[in-house]
């Protein structure tokens, strides 16, 4: 199974890059996980934020491969155990 983890932002600070590091290591080899950093839309002092989240979601839909499943991830979201992560992906 090859997990596509798509985030919006490019050029991450060390400390994101070194978790990202720390846990793709320590996945199985059956579960390689492959990051796709999106472009994000520019916020200046007057931006249509509503328009760069639709461009940014449909960028983000684009880089999902042909025949994934998608998950989505998002702070107010229900949270899942370490247990309930591995059964999903199961």
């Amino acid at each position: 199974m090859k997990i596509h983890l798509i985030a919006v932002g490019e050029k991450m600070p060390r400390w994101v890059q070194d978790g990202y590091n720390e846990y793709a290591k320590r996945l199985p080899p059956e579960c390689a996980l492959d990051l796709i950093e999106i472009q994000a839309g520019k916020r200046g002092k007057n931006a249509d934020v509503a328009r760069i989240m639709r461009d940014e979601s449909q960028r983000l839909l684009t880089a999902v491969p042909k025949g994934a499943t998608v998950v989505a991830l998002e702070v107010g979201g229900r949270s899942w155990s370490t247990e309930e992560l591995a059964g999903k992906l199961d």
